[in-house]
């Protein structure tokens, strides 16, 4: 599955790191006909430690190593590193992300050129 619309949805997980498992958890929201919206829960991780990156078709986010000295009597939210990726579809258009709440935000859109647009042509 990827992003995208429908047949995106095919090729999502095709580049996610097996060992990553379903971390961090995350939803894929149609917004509508040409929009899907990215939610990556990411409880206790910090803005500045999360990178968002577009390349080559493959939407990646990413988390950097924090130290936490901190002593737990008990932990129960994840801070740790993870890096996954999504493969994009042809057409996809990735805006800014938003991280509010705990949770990151990545609007993708499909832009299908004019070219590449359907046409319903006059019979003659």
């Amino acid at each position: 599955m990827s992003l995208g619309i429908e047949d995106m949805f095919k090729r999502l997980d095709v580049f996610a790191d097996a060992s990553v498992g379903n971390y961090p958890p995350y939803n894929i929201i149609q917004v509508d006909d040409t929009t899907q919206e990215l939610q990556i829960a990411l409880a206790g991780i910090a803005k500045d430690n999360i990178e968002v990156s577009v390349e080559r078709g493959v939407l990646s986010v990413s988390t950097n190593s924090v130290v936490d000295e901190s002593v737990y009597v008990h932990k129960g939210v994840a801070k740790r590193t993870f890096a996954r990726n999504w493969q994009l579809g042809e057409d996809a258009v990735v805006s800014e992300p938003v991280y509010e709440n705990g949770m990151l935000f990545i609007k993708v859109g499909l832009h299908v050129p004019e070219e590449k647009q359907r046409r319903v042509l006059p019979i003659a």
